[in-house]
């Protein structure tokens, strides 16, 4: 019986080892393995130098491609493409980019230029184009929680969500998360859009959400914004569709092709006259 005991010890304790090693290496590739800051890509040079193949996460050579520019002459563009049939990445149907891990309290401002087909189709499920995504604590037992900043194309809109508070954990399996859908407005199709983002993600009062779209405000926050977590969110964009997962069949829209160009990201300064001056 001993001995039963003392192998039971220490296959728990090798799995607590295995399970914190691995928790280390999930959270080293979030800070070091992925797409930089600062950092700005046009895709000139018509590849993907920038991006090392962990900050793509796509299951295809071409879920992902650098053409010319739709309505743009002399530009390139990377067209995400995510289709029903294709291999799962990561448990779910997208074709993204990522940049690393954050830190808490500080600003960043993100910016991207994003192109609607023509011809795109709409319907019920939300196709994500830009999120800023949380750095989960598996180590802490927390599950897939909704992106603190989400913006996406549902039916015949732009929509904005965003998500905060106490995550779920072993020790306190319900949490305390909020959500909100706080913007929508109608987009067009076969034009570009350019997007702003400033974060300074904080469970505190001194946390900042802004976005701007060509050029405007459309949404502002102040205040709690983010999960408590031991990394900050980090910016995703390309095309994802979670709804896709959950489906027996597959819809009737069963593609979806997003360009996207001009991403930049870099660490800024809120000068006194409120004018953001680059680090």
């Amino acid at each position: 019986m001993h001995k039963i005991v003392k192998l039971a010890t220490a296959s728990v304790v090798l799995c607590l080892l295995l399970a914190c090693a691995a928790e280390a290496l999930f959270l080293s590739s979030s800070i070091f393995l992925m797409g930089r800051i600062p950092m700005h890509d046009e895709f000139a040079t018509r590849d993907f130098s920038q991006w090392s193949r962990l900050a793509r996460q796509i299951c295809c050579n071409d879920s992902a491609t650098v053409l010319d520019a739709p309505n743009w002459k002399s530009k390139s563009a990377v067209k995400f493409t995510i289709d029903f049939h294709d291999p799962l990445v990561k448990g779910s149907h997208r074709s993204e980019f990522r940049l690393k891990a954050t830190e808490f309290h500080r600003l960043y401002e993100y910016g991207l230029k994003i192109f609607v087909p023509p011809d795109w189709q709409s319907d019920n499920n939300q196709v994500i184009v830009t999120q800023m995504h949380n750095v989960p604590d598996n180590w802490r037992g927390e599950p897939g929680l909704q992106p603190p900043l989400e913006l996406s194309l549902a039916n015949d809109s732009w929509v904005i969500r965003t998500a905060w508070g106490r995550a779920p954990t072993w020790l306190h399996p319900k949490g305390d998360t909020r959500h909100d859908m706080p913007w929508s407005q109608p987009f067009e199709r076969g034009k570009w859009t350019t997007w702003t983002f400033r974060t300074k993600w904080s469970l505190d009062d001194d946390g900042i959400i802004e976005v701007e779209k060509d050029g405007h405000a459309v949404f502002q926050r102040r205040g709690a914004n983010c999960y408590d977590n031991l990394l900050a969110p980090y910016l995703k964009f390309g095309a994802y569709t979670p709804a896709w997962v959950g489906l027996s069949e597959p819809p009737k829209i069963g593609t979806r092709e997003i360009y996207i160009t001009d991403v930049f990201a870099r660490e800024v300064l809120t000068a006194p006259t409120d004018r953001v001056v680059e680090r």
